[in-house]
């Protein structure tokens, strides 16, 4: 998983990503939809259930996702991953509309600074279980027609699913709702190329906090743990993350949010475990989407039942990856270590999100 990432993810490519998405690249996939109902489906989520334990704590056994996964959801959380857990994010903290992170009981004692609007939305926030989970970045409800399992672990990303502020930090919902769900509400069977949104990074977002430099990165993970390791090839990523985006922490944008709301009711809304009920509902979710995903996806591509027409520009352009096969030739070249390190070299030595 790690290799892959830092083949696909550098740091020119994570400075290509836009704001309302940061270090997100687009993968074009084949794919086949799965009945929801069927046994091919029971069979992908059993086996996720199974093993999803074994991955969260596998990720904390190897130091640089260790490292990855400290500046991602902290301590109290890797302690939860090392059982198995999906990670909790830490109640003390908590990240400000100014983009600083305080200490939560502040935000309850400073009245006359903050608006009342902040108090009541932290202590709401509370009660809801702000969690990250596994993402499994192909879809489960569909078949990757080249015969990969859903439940590999490249296809996996621990994402977060926080509710708190009205989805301005559920990243996970915000994939479904924007990108992936408008391309694959397609009755079972069907047999499409989608445009995957893959995250460059184990943990999305990587960072609770915006790094202005490695210096940064370095003295936030002692802070963490002194013993932790990370590669200073990482240490750049989550730099570039920060600057792509724009050296805040990052949030949902706001104008994204009722697209999530809609997808959310798919699943919360009671009336829609009516099979009649939930198809609407998720016919409704798709069309909203499609409206913000022609922002990000190219043209060729399939929403809500059409395809973008050729001369259709993306708003938001997303970086799109090479195709896999093209990626394994350029791995297997046996001067490519040498030219991965003349690049780390000039990079290094470059702009100032590398020093």
């Amino acid at each position: 998983m790690l290799q892959g990432l830092e083949q696909i993810g550098t740091v020119e490519r994570i400075r290509e990503t836009p704001p309302a998405a940061p270090g997100i690249a687009l993968e074009k996939v084949r794919v086949r939809t799965l009945d929801r109902d069927g046994e091919t489906y029971r069979k992908v989520v059993r086996e996720y259930n199974r093993t999803r334990p074994q991955f969260l704590a596998a990720l904390t056994r190897n130091p640089t996702t260790r490292a990855l996964a400290l500046l991602a959801v902290g301590k109290e959380g890797v302690s939860m991953m090392e059982r198995g857990q999906v990670p909790r994010r830490k109640w003390e903290e908590v990240f400000d509309r100014d983009g600083t992170l305080r200490d939560r009981t502040t935000l309850f004692q400073v009245e006359a600074i903050l608006p009342r609007g902040v108090r009541k939305e932290a202590q709401e926030a509370e009660h809801r279980p702000d969690l990250w989970n596994c993402h499994h970045v192909v879809q489960k409800s569909v078949a990757r027609l080249d015969g990969r399992s859903p439940n590999d672990p490249s296809n996996l990303v621990v994402i977060s699913t926080f509710t708190s502020g009205n989805n301005r930090e559920n990243a996970h919902h915000f994939l479904h709702a924007a990108l992936l769900h408008p391309q694959l509400n397609l009755p079972p069977g069907s047999v499409t190329d989608a445009y995957i949104p893959r995250p460059l990074f184990p943990f999305y977002p990587p960072t609770r906090k915006a790094f202005e430099s490695v210096d940064q990165v370095k003295r936030e993970l002692k802070r963490l743990d002194p013993k932790a390791e990370l590669p200073t090839s990482w240490q750049r990523r989550l730099v570039a993350f920060s600057r792509a985006a724009g050296k805040l922490p990052y949030e949902v944008p706001v104008e994204y949010r009722g697209a999530i709301r809609t997808y959310q009711s798919i699943y919360y809304r009671p009336e829609n475990r009516d099979p009649e009920r939930e198809q609407e509902a998720r016919k409704w979710a798709a069309a909203e989407g499609a409206s913000f995903a022609r922002q990000f996806l190219p043209a060729g591509a399939r929403l809500d039942g059409s395809t973008l027409p050729i001369d259709h520009k993306a708003k938001v352009p997303l970086p799109i990856l090479p195709e896999a096969s093209k990626i394994h030739e350029r791995s297997s070249n046996p001067n490519s270590a040498i030219l991965r390190s003349a690049r780390s070299h000039r990079t290094h030595n470059g702009p100032a999100y590398d020093r």
